[in-house]
């Protein structure tokens, strides 16, 4: 069955899900490797939950976004390391998207996005890993993480 016959088939409505799908921590598409949201947590633990301006203050916001560059990072080293090699195939670090969860009043996302961008430099060098960047405020992010992170990198050929 093709691609356009399973669309036209497809039920109007999603079933009851028991299990949530498998969904990639990042993936090669050509010479770009794209991460999936990474949010701030260590071996499954969240290292901070709530929102940023309501509980969470700036500090621990950018320590979360620190351990989102680290967990983007550790997806994009796990993809490279299946086709055997490693983060020195990443020739740039095309777009980063932090998604903070702000507090109405919150509005210094891009303080917080300071601290992945620091981490992207610091472990990629000031030419591979200068970036460009979006942060947003949201108000809420899975798990209740109050940041997660996703980013584009362009590859060797």
């Amino acid at each position: 069955m093709t691609a356009a016959e399973r669309h036209q088939s497809a039920a109007p409505e999603p079933t009851a899900q028991t299990t949530p799908p498998t969904i990639a921590p990042a993936r090669i598409y050509g010479n770009q490797l794209i991460t999936s949201g990474q949010t701030a947590h260590i071996d499954g633990t969240n290292i901070a939950e709530g929102i940023v301006g309501d509980g969470i203050d700036l500090d621990t916001a950018r320590r979360c976004a620190w351990q989102c560059a680290r967990n983007v990072v550790e997806a994009a080293r796990g993809e490279l390391a299946k086709s055997g090699r490693d983060l020195d195939a990443i020739t740039g670090v095309t777009r980063v998207t932090i998604f903070v969860a702000s507090a109405p009043s919150f509005t210094d996302q891009h303080l917080v996005g300071h601290a992945a961008t620091q981490y992207f430099l610091e472990v990629f060098g000031p030419e591979i890993g200068f970036h460009t960047r979006a942060a947003l405020g949201l108000a809420a992010l899975p798990t209740n993480s109050p940041v997660e992170i996703e980013a584009i990198f362009q590859l060797a050929d």
